[in-house]
């Protein structure tokens, strides 16, 4: 019996202008109620992001945003783990050995180096409902979650590998094909399923999963039946059970109807 589902965002339940089926989502999301199934956003994005898609239900949704760092249920946070002040250094001192962009992502914001540019910057808001400019990282005075620099896609994976054997101790996923989640090692999606089950009584294989990249593998791999969309990384279609359709298709949201039984 499917007591919990979970979607990733970009490039699963989002479509790549952003936009979804908000009409069968609400029939689904209506059955889900009525069955008291949890549905679940999962998603590494900054948890004010998130919430702005769901006007209508957000109240009623899980969210379990910034890669498990941060639980809520609709505007009521649940949980938040920050990373280590030693973890955050060694983000820095990633971000400063290399030539490419990145967002410090906290609690009360994002953050973004004025030097990056005003297209990262504009590019960023499709992520980040909450961005602060700041000349310098040093500036920032909040509660961290996790560090995520982009680059070239090509770079990514060999750049993940070189990351996890100069630092060991801490945790480097693929936020997505030309990105990496810089992070508590351990720490993903999978930590936040984990904490709404034991808060519900409920079990990793009465739980539904949907997910596309690297930071979706370890959910992917932890609940009971688990779909990858067909545009998703290799190491995502890797830990899925199945593959399905693409985000442009609404496949995620066609599953769920078939999950639910729905005509």
């Amino acid at each position: 019996m499917i007591k919990l589902i979970a979607s990733d965002m970009d490039g699963t339940w989002l479509r790549d202008d952003k936009t979804y089926d908000h009409e069968m989502f609400s029939r689904e999301f209506k059955v889900m109620q009525e069955r008291d199934i949890k549905f679940v956003v999962a998603s590494g994005n900054q948890f004010e992001n998130l919430i702005k898609r769901f006007p209508e239900n957000a109240d009623r949704i899980y969210f379990v945003a910034e890669n498990g760092a941060l639980i809520a249920k609709g505007k009521e946070l649940l949980h938040t783990d920050a990373l280590s002040q030693k973890d955050y250094q060694i983000t820095q001192e990633v971000v400063h050995d290399y030539p490419y962009p990145a967002v410090v992502e906290g609690l009360k914001s994002a953050y973004i180096r004025r030097s990056d540019g005003e297209d990262y910057y504009q590019e960023m808001h499709k992520y980040f409902a909450e961005i602060t400019l700041v000349d310098d990282f040093s500036e920032v005075k909040d509660k961290i979650f996790k560090v995520n620099m982009t680059l070239p896609i090509e770079k990514t994976l060999p750049t993940i590998d070189e990351l996890r054997k100069k630092y060991p101790e801490m945790g480097f996923v693929a936020g997505s094909a030309d990105s990496i989640d810089m992070q508590t090692k351990g720490m993903n999606k999978a930590v936040g399923l984990e904490y709404l089950g034991k808060k519900f009584n409920i079990s990793a294989d009465e739980m539904v999963s949907f997910g596309d990249s690297g930071n979706d593998v370890g959910m992917l791999k932890y609940t009971g039946k688990s779909f990858a969309t067909g545009t998703a990384m290799p190491e995502a279609k890797e830990a899925a059970d199945e593959v399905i359709g693409t985000c442009n298709e609404s496949a995620v949201q066609k599953e769920i109807l078939k999950l639910l039984n729905i005509n």
